[in-house]
């Protein structure tokens, strides 16, 4: 399972992972267009594990994200639920592979594809620090 969206700061030991300001940005109409799609996919997969958590945004816009580190996954695919408010408010990039796969699902998750076994992968890959 691969990981989309993560960043040093949400972990509280040094990890090898680019910080929040590192992330690719666009503000291209071709990239909006399919931004509003991906916000639309992410926020819909299957959750993985949920959290009632509240933090600002990492990236100064002061909005609050209530339960921004929630989990959900694609069943090849995992990611937090802040990300839908990075992509949609701030223009981060996804990697083509992973918008490859939501335009494979028509911009639908497929639901189906998450059991326990997968939900447990997901956990895993999320927080996998080494």
């Amino acid at each position: 399972m691969l990981r989309v969206g993560f960043v040093r700061e949400f972990f509280e030991s040094p990890v090898d992972l680019p910080g929040i300001h590192e992330l690719m940005r666009s503000d291209s109409e071709e990239w909006r267009e399919t931004a509003a799609f991906a916000v639309g996919c992410l926020a819909a997969a299957p959750v993985v594990a949920e959290f009632t958590e509240t933090e600002q945004c990492l990236l100064g816009c002061g909005e609050n994200l209530v339960g921004c580190s929630s989990l959900f996954t694609d069943g090849s695919w995992v990611w937090r639920g802040d990300l839908r408010h990075y992509v949609g408010r701030h223009g981060v990039t996804l990697p083509p592979e992973f918008v490859a796969r939501m335009r494979e699902f028509d911009w639908k998750p497929p639901a189906d594809a998450v059991d326990a076994s997968v939900a447990c992968l997901a956990l895993q890959t999320a927080w996998l620090v080494a």
